[in-house]
């Protein structure tokens, strides 16, 4: 039950800021932003709600899942980490995993003629990276990828991932006027960044088309000065 209210929230959200931008404001007012979304709650091992720290590899690994599934993402079969990438645990070990969700997404009941509200498109899937542990992201944002292969169309690819930020802009529709996408920007990042960690997350939405689609997620995230290389990470998606 979690899950599904985590996800209407952020549909809602995202519906309630284009709803926001497209609606004229009153002459001399200025719009007001929408009500930031309840952070969802993480849960430690002793069972006292609070931050998992990355050395508690367990907990942190149970923290990613429930991330990605608050937002409708299938995790992949199994988790990734980076060697000598943070201080305080074994070989300095970075905990990731990586998931992905078939468009259209998110799904929402509510519509506005004419405006496409989705973020990821039919036949694209959209794949996401998650690591923890990692300091905010510096200038260079490159070096995730993701290799894919349509098992049903024989149809695969590589392609580059960037910052959550990037995906965060698509999820406004182009016609929402310039002024006011901040707005509704801000209040679906908010809502991302409370379940998701800051540093290091990478997504792509990549037109897979429908079928059976097979992934691996692999690279580098630079996390203060050092290069991160995570191992891959297998998938496997069903696009309707």
């Amino acid at each position: 039950m979690a899950v599904v209210r985590r996800l209407t929230v952020l549909s809602a959200v995202a519906t309630c800021s284009v709803a926001l931008a497209l609606a004229a404001p009153t002459a001399g007012a200025a719009p007001t932003p929408p009500a930031a979304p309840v952070p969802p709650v993480v849960t430690d091992r002793s069972g006292q709600n609070g931050a998992v720290a990355p050395g508690d590899l367990f907990g942190v690994y149970n923290a990613a899942i429930d991330g990605l599934r608050a937002f409708g993402m299938q995790p992949f079969l199994y988790p990734t980490a980076a060697a000598y990438c943070l201080n305080g645990n074994s070989l300095g070990l970075a905990p990731a995993v990586a998931g992905a969700v078939p468009g259209p997404w998110p799904k929402t009941s509510v519509t506005i003629p004419g405006l496409d509200l989705s973020a990821v498109k039919a036949g694209q899937t959209m794949f996401t990276f998650v690591p923890y542990g990692l300091n905010q992201d510096g200038p260079d944002t490159t070096g995730m990828q993701v290799a894919w292969l349509n098992v049903t169309s024989g149809r695969g690819g590589l392609a580059s991932m960037g910052p959550l930020s990037t995906i965060l802009r698509a999820m406004i529709p182009a016609e929402v006027p310039i002024a006011l996408r901040p707005i509704a920007e801000r209040a679906i990042q908010d809502f991302f960044f409370a379940a998701l960690p800051m540093g290091g997350v990478r997504a792509v939405p990549v037109d897979t088309g429908q079928g059976t689609v097979l992934a691996a997620v692999f690279g580098t995230v630079e996390n203060g000065g050092k290069s991160c290389f995570f191992l891959p990470t297998v998938g496997i998606t069903e696009v309707p």
